[in-house]
């Protein structure tokens, strides 16, 4: 018994190791993971060790460590990770090319969104980096994912919701589900230059576990318009897991359905952003 107990153990504390990659940071030092895991140096690096023989981590030129390519292989050969994927990337190459703006799609992890593909030029790679990993009910992705969850009248927080508190969250939710879409709050007391919205994509069985990010720059692109955005993408994707037919043309784009303004000196294709 004392055999298996152990063979548990090991396994717990590799899996806690990997989860350490998936906040956000694609990197980790040895000391990083030990903060994170609670786990002493000599454990972490012995772990490590084995996850590199087996290519489920490997050691970067600077002494850090990322997932390696086999943990990658095995993930994308899961078929609904594989066939989300493949439907959802066609359809984010196209918006970010006709928006320039950085695009995601995510789901959560615990209370925390989790971003499990991203599209951004060099000029908005930064933003990933602001963006962090914020709480579901902090972020319009989150309040997507929430929005259509299991349990959306549950709202995430530290502390027990007073009565009018909890009656405020579900008609933020219930507003989220009658546009189809979430985005950041507007108004003069909102003061972050960046703004985002999400909206869901729906699987086969009509579940909500994944949606469509995008992101902007306040006062340069609409909240509404980047939610009609991300909602006909999102539509998008929702048909390709159904499998039906894609009603998309050559021709057409994401973003003048959405309604984006131009930018400047631009003939029907709008502006390149820096967006962070």
């Amino acid at each position: 018994m004392s055999e298996i107990n152990g063979k548990r153990g090991v396994l717990a504390r590799a899996f806690d190791i990997l989860g350490c990659f998936t906040g956000g940071e694609p990197e980790r030092s040895v000391a990083d993971i030990c903060a994170v895991t609670d786990l002493p140096p000599a454990t972490v690096h012995r772990m490590l060790a084995t996850l590199s023989e087996h290519g489920a981590i490997e050691r970067t030129g600077r002494g850090r460590y990322r997932l390696g390519p086999r943990l990658w292989r095995l993930g994308h050969g899961v078929p609904d990770i594989r066939l989300l994927r493949d439907c959802a990337r066609p359809a984010l190459v196209d918006l970010y090319a006709s928006t320039r703006l950085p695009v995601a799609l995510v789901t959560r992890e615990g209370d925390r969104l989790h971003i499990i593909d991203k599209i951004a030029g060099r000029n908005t790679v930064r933003v990933w980096d602001q963006l962090g990993s914020p709480a579901l009910d902090e972020h319009p992705a989150g309040l997507v994912l929430l929005a259509w969850g299991c349990d959306p009248d549950r709202r995430p927080a530290s502390r027990p919701l007073r009565s009018e508190e909890q009656f405020a969250w579900r008609q933020t939710l219930a507003q989220v589900r009658q546009n189809g879409f979430a985005h950041s709050p507007t108004g003069a007391q909102y003061t972050s230059p960046l703004v985002w919205a999400a909206a869901p994509v729906f699987a086969e069985d009509q579940t909500v576990s994944t949606c469509v990010m995008i992101g902007g720059r306040r006062g340069q692109h609409p909240p509404v318009s980047l939610g009609r955005q991300a909602r006909t993408t999102a539509r998008d994707i929702s048909a390709g897991l159904r499998g039906t037919p894609d009603e998309r043309t050559l021709g057409g784009t994401h973003a003048w359905r959405g309604g984006l303004p131009p930018g400047p000196g631009s003939a029907g294709r709008p502006a390149a952003s820096s967006a962070g």
